[in-house]
């Protein structure tokens, strides 16, 4: 009877040992990606933004290119990219795109067709790329 309990005692002793260990994670050891607009406008400036257009059968597509120069991953939710009219608060472009992107540092992204269909009017006119909102322009169109 002794045997019994002591081999259950020692089976109860592994097993709450065993749940008390949290396994390693790598997210603890390596640096978490910072949303774009959680950086300091000092930060922001060592992220540098290019926007192209292209021709389509009917309209003009955007592809954009992020270039990270910080010491930080940098995280952006792409259906949070706009192209804005300062002169017309209506005239808004969302991105279509649902992706999450991280830049690591010191280097590139390239994401295509960030905006589609948008009108060859919309180039004409003082429109910008933005961020999230009207405080984060990113460029002027062309």
């Amino acid at each position: 009877m002794k045997k019994i309990f002591k081999i259950l005692s020692l089976l109860l002793l592994l097993f709450l040992v065993g749940c008390s260990v949290e396994p390693s994670s790598e997210s603890n050891t390596k640096k978490q990606a910072v949303n774009y607009q959680s950086l300091s406008r000092h930060d922001r400036r060592d992220v540098s933004f290019q926007f192209h257009k292209s021709k389509t059968t009917y309209n003009y597509a955007v592809n954009m290119t992020v270039k990270n120069n910080s010491s930080r991953d940098i995280r952006f939710y792409l259906t949070k990219f706009a192209i804005l009219n300062s002169n017309n608060p209506d005239v808004k472009v969302d991105s279509d795109s649902k992706k999450i992107i991280v830049v690591e540092p010191n280097s590139e992204v390239t994401v295509r067709n960030l905006f589609e269909h948008v009108s060859s009017a919309l180039f004409n006119g003082p429109s910008g790329y933005y961020y999230l909102n009207s405080n984060y322009l990113l460029a002027n169109l062309k």
